[in-house]
């Protein structure tokens, strides 16, 4: 709809051969008209800008898709780190309280004359490694605390207690299944998918360029400007068609920018799809061996708890040296640490799984 004010110069008598004709003196008339125009053809252009910008939205919601799963990743790594530190610090809380009854067998041993005061400071200077290795675990826990709140996006200080056992077996994967999965809900491929997508309507696009476009216009109004009072109505329709024959070769550039950019974007999804293959492939390995070291460090740490009764029974006898005990110790507490490893490895190893297959 628009409006206009035109002006008329003004003619109060025209002479004829017939005579003089009188006309208004009218010098403004007001020039309302409504247009209504509607694209018949286009040659697919809006339909392909349309797919286009849908595509470009599916792309969006899967790079939001695969934020989200690495979010959810991220603090699941986070969790789980803060339970090792845990574990970790209830393991150095153990080896503090095992090298101090050491200290004090020595102690008593010396009293008793069976062993030498050299005993007693190399069980002291344990205690004294075993407090330091205490202080910096609790440190650790401290730190895992505060790396969670910054994945979970809270204040840093709040703190948190795990309920999680790291005890809890993993099921059991097939690496088809998980393969198959990725291919479908990975937020990356889908982008990546979306992308060929808008480039092949990008393309539709530009080569729509060379076709022509029809319109059809409807208007109605005051369109000439009246030299006599009153309203002069007009109604029109028209029909009309824009072909652009020669342009330099602008639509041809375009539409080989337009090819290039699919040939890219296939080549982009081709590697995507490589690389998320790869990464479930060692997602799934790293599970089986996490797995694996769980059960070997469950016999490692049976084997160096027994090897620690045995050499304790051994020195309170007299018969074992404060070396063997400490050696046993410091195997003891290595197997409960590499356990403890293996455990969270499975725990983060689900996740890991989970997100690369894109089931997160």
């Amino acid at each position: 709809m628009s409006d206009g004010v035109n002006y008329a110069n003004p003619v109060a008598v025209l002479s004829t051969p017939i005579g003089a004709l009188p006309f208004s003196s009218t010098t403004m008339t007001n020039v309302p008209l409504l247009t209504l125009s509607y694209q018949l053809f286009d040659s697919g252009r809006t339909a392909a800008q349309v797919s286009h910008a849908a595509a470009a939205l599916a792309a969006a919601e899967a790079a939001e898709r695969t934020a989200r799963m690495s979010l959810i990743d991220a603090t699941s790594s986070a969790y789980f780190d803060l339970v090792a530190a845990m574990q970790y610090a209830i393991v150095a809380d153990r080896s503090v309280e095992v090298a101090r009854a050491q200290v004090d067998d020595a102690q008593r041993f010396l009293s008793a004359g069976q062993v030498p005061r050299a005993d007693v400071l190399r069980a002291q200077t344990e205690l004294a490694d075993q407090r330091v290795q205490d202080l910096g675990a609790h440190n650790a826990v401290a730190l895992a605390q505060t790396a969670l709140d910054h994945a979970l996006g809270v204040p840093l200080g709040d703190l948190h207690q795990p309920t999680d056992p790291l005890e809890a077996g993993a099921p059991d994967v097939a690496l088809d299944a998980l393969l198959t999965a990725a291919g479908t809900n990975r937020g990356d491929i889908a982008a990546a998918q979306a992308a060929v997508d808008a480039a092949g309507y990008a393309l539709k696009e530009a080569r729509a360029a060379r076709a022509p476009r029809i319109g059809i216009a409807v208007a109605d109004g005051n369109v000439q400007p009246a030299v006599a009072p009153g309203y002069r109505n007009q109604f029109s329709v028209g029909l009309n068609a824009v072909w652009t024959l020669f342009d330099g070769g602008t639509t041809a550039g375009q539409i080989d920018a337009a090819q290039a950019g699919i040939d890219r974007a296939k080549l982009t999804l081709e590697q995507l799809r490589t690389d998320v293959e790869l990464h479930v492939r060692q997602a799934v390995l790293n599970l089986s061996d996490a797995k694996a070291r769980v059960e070997a460090a469950q016999a490692y740490v049976a084997l160096a708890d027994e090897n620690l009764r045995l050499a304790q029974v051994r020195y309170r006898g007299g018969v074992g040296t404060v070396l063997e005990l400490q050696d046993a110790q410091l195997r003891a507490t290595s197997a409960r640490q590499a356990l403890i490893a293996a455990q969270v490895a499975v725990r983060e190893g689900i996740v890991h799984v989970r997100f690369a297959a894109g089931l997160l």
